[in-house]
């Protein structure tokens, strides 16, 4: 008990913010955003589907994947040099007593601690980006985690996904109706795939965690009249059948969707704001698209611990925690074609949405600054 309550007065000391909640909510997602977004959904065709060449398909055959996700054999955890630098659970699979303790405390970062945080959140984007690179018709999920965990080693950083609560990969791998968690096995990717990589690591002694979503295959060498994707790359204009590219198109949309619904999320943060603001600004944008947002699971506040406070719901909620300078935490919207609702595989990870519809989502890291917020998990040519 005396060690408790000395840890206790320790956290305290470095733990500024604490939660709390407010039955009135205040929406600051402004009708000037949802113009902004109600546009984006109506640009180049990604507001309906009616006039799509859909073969036989009806609407509710494009919400789903071509056949349902089952599991496939997964290999056993990948080794971690030992002078590579490990989170506590590295060994145990647990949590930190910090984590355990304390799990209502929101960190307000110094200078030295964003700098690290900076530091392994343009790393995990290096490494989602890698990942997603490697996303191609007949490779498979477990290869790409291969690939995935020797980049990371050769960076000199821990893997953060592995062994985590005993989580086997070390990247998470969702395809199609699965939303999060997806872990990587030997299933080769099929064109039309909708596949979202959850990237973290831990470097010098903190976290790094980001999250995007592609469509396996629907890119081209030259941009032809379809556009581009969130990367830049030419989306494919020749399909094998009429059906190919009304899957293509549809799933196009519930991934823009995604990303427009984080891009709201992160507009309204500012000091002064609250939390519940990110929220309501993303669910706006669901609505605006027509899909869901998954209620079940969160963003998360980030430090040297993986999971921590502040937890940020991607829908409407009353969450009324000021933000303030200083906070770093994730946003990661899950928006489905279908019913947000969910249910976990067997392996006690693996999420899928109940009615079988397809799902993706991103995720940035973000820090509160003294006049708005700054994106962490940016691409290389993006930083500054």
């Amino acid at each position: 008990m005396m060690f408790v309550e000395a840890l206790g007065r320790i956290l305290n000391q470095q733990f500024a913010v604490r939660l709390s909640c407010n039955a009135k909510s205040t929406l600051r997602f402004h009708q000037t955003h949802q113009r902004k977004y109600a546009a984006a959904a109506s640009s180049s065709g990604l507001d309906c589907i009616d006039d799509m060449k859909t073969g036989s398909l009806s609407s509710s055959d494009l919400k789903r994947s071509k056949a349902p996700m089952k599991p496939f054999a997964v290999t056993p955890k990948r080794l971690v040099p030992p002078h590579i630098e490990k989170p506590p659970y590295a060994e145990s699979g647990y949590m930190s007593i910090t984590q355990m303790l304390m799990p209502d405390r929101v960190l307000l970062h110094d200078e030295e601690s964003i700098a690290r945080m900076r530091n392994a959140a343009r790393l995990a984007r290096k490494i989602l980006d890698f990942a997603c690179s490697l996303a191609k018709p007949g490779t498979t999920t477990d290869v790409i985690d291969e690939q995935v965990h020797n980049f990371i080693i050769q960076h000199n950083a821990y893997p953060s996904p592995l062994n985590y609560s005993g989580f086997p990969k070390s990247v998470c791998s969702s395809i199609n109706e699965v939303i999060c968690h997806g872990i990587p096995d030997a299933r080769p990717l099929q064109m039309g795939d909708i596949v979202s990589f959850d990237a973290s690591c831990y470097l010098d002694g903190v976290h790094g965690d980001n999250c995007a979503t592609i469509i396996v295959g629907d890119q081209q060498e030259e941009i032809g009249g379809a556009g581009v994707d969130w990367r830049g790359i030419p989306y494919r204009m020749e399909w094998p059948s009429a059906e190919d590219e009304a899957r293509a198109s549809f799933s196009r949309k519930l991934v823009q969707a995604t990303l427009d619904g984080l891009h709201a999320g992160i507009d309204v943060c500012r000091p002064g704001g609250f939390l519940c603001d990110i929220g309501n600004a993303i669910h706006a944008v669901a609505d605006i698209y027509g899909f869901d947002t998954v209620q079940k699971y969160r963003g998360h506040g980030i430090s040297h611990i993986f999971h921590t406070a502040p937890y940020v719901k991607h829908f409407r909620n009353n969450d009324k925690l000021e933000l303030r300078e200083g906070m770093i935490f994730t946003i990661e919207p899950m928006f489905t074609a279908g019913s947000q609702q969910c249910k976990e595989w067997a392996d006690d990870w693996t999420v899928v949405t109940v009615d079988g519809t397809l799902a993706a989502q991103f995720e940035h890291t973000v820090l509160i600054t003294k006049d708005g917020v700054e994106i962490l998990t940016l691409p290389e040519s993006e930083w500054t």
